[in-house]
């Protein structure tokens, strides 16, 4: 382990070199994050498949030309030498179709052989982090070419959707007999459940779309001092930053989307797959949804007047004292030692480039 250590310290110093202080404590601070993400999801069972979004492709594909995104790739590539010599897990990159569809620039009529190409650019501009590349969401190349057609109707039509959500009016009046009516549940209750989505989940849509419309509904509905809108928490705000529209009228976090319906933490404890999908991302806003959609909950309980009732309470009782989550307490146990050594040899890289630096 010392020789991988010793051995990161000489590359990463070096990658470093002539950066300024500031450009290394923004390397060191990126690459915590990711270190920090893979070891909290390192508790839940499975091969690991770190999901790329766009914003790390988009850093690699221009590292050559932008020092800026140069360093963001330096720090992911930094950090895959955590998963490559400090953890035992087996660990794949992975590449969704819409991270793939934002790659070729959100165009209709994919065919075989520019798909094809896309992901031989990819595996290139991964090469350097040792690790195999795979994909979600497609079993081959025709069956790709069909998928990444499915996306692009769905961002046709969300793109509409979401701008004629902005453009109503959602001044509400929230008195009711018995305090205010919650933003939220009115919301919800606006998006319908099965919007006509080909390939994103529409429950995952709603949930993102609720958010927006809360929001809208808390900033209008302010006319009331009897009133006022309450929100729904930090999740809800970070879900609403999501997407946004640019000066061309393009829906933006579209892969957002896709990464909270792929990765979601929560959904995978309850489905225990066997396997871990993990998202990765330079984006703020979504790292902290992801974030939030980190958890797990296990729950039981005892319905009363029933035959069985007595049964239920000693499942119950049962239940409380089970540990449900002792396994993942000891997965995380085993990997944070391994986390902080590779951090304390981040820092010892870090010291001896600014050190550098200083000198030239």
């Amino acid at each position: 382990m010392e020789g991988v250590k010793e051995k990161l310290i000489v590359e990463v110093a070096e990658c470093l070199r002539g950066r300024t202080d500031h450009e290394i404590l923004e390397f060191y601070i990126s690459t915590e994050k990711f270190a920090r993400k893979y070891a909290v999801s390192y508790e839940l069972e499975g091969p690991m498949h770190l999901v790329l979004d766009n914003s790390i492709i988009q850093s690699f594909k221009h590292r050559a030309t932008k020092p800026n995104r140069d360093l963001q790739a330096l720090s992911y590539t930094a950090f895959t030498r955590f998963v490559t010599g400090w953890s035992d897990r087996e660990t794949y990159l992975a590449v969704t179709p819409v991270a793939l569809y934002e790659h070729m620039g959100r165009r209709g009529n994919i065919k075989s052989a520019d798909a094809l190409s896309a992901l031989e650019e990819l595996r290139l501009f991964f090469a350097d982090t040792g690790l195999r590349m795979t994909w979600i969401g497609f079993k081959s190349i025709e069956h790709l070419v069909s998928v990444l057609e499915a996306v692009h109707d769905d961002d046709v039509y969300l793109t509409q959707y979401f701008k004629r959500i902005e453009e109503l009016s959602w001044k509400k009046d929230l008195e009711a007999p018995f305090g205010v009516l919650i933003p939220l549940g009115i919301a919800y209750r606006e998006i319908p459940d099965d919007l006509p989505l080909k390939y994103f989940d529409p429950w995952y849509v709603k949930f993102v779309l609720t958010s927006r419309v809360e929001r809208a509904i808390i900033k209008q509905s302010q006319h009331n001092p009897d009133a006022l809108p309450i929100g729904s928490g930090p999740m809800a705000d970070a879900l609403a930053d999501l997407n946004n529209f640019n000066k061309k009228g393009t829906l933006l976090g579209l892969g957002d989307v896709d990464m909270l319906q792929v990765c979601d933490g929560s959904r995978q404890y309850k489905q225990k797959a066997g396997y871990v999908l993990v998202g990765q991302t330079l984006d703020d806003t979504l790292s902290d949804v992801l974030r939030h959609r980190h958890s797990y909950v296990e729950s039981a309980g005892v319905e009363f007047g029933t035959a069985d009732t007595e049964h239920q309470i000693k499942g119950m009782v049962n239940f409380m004292f089970s540990k449900p989550f002792s396994e993942h307490q000891k997965r995380g146990d085993w990997i944070q030692p391994k986390y902080q050594d590779f951090m304390s040899a981040i820092v010892t890289a870090c010291k001896k480039a600014s050190t550098n630096s200083s000198h030239i």
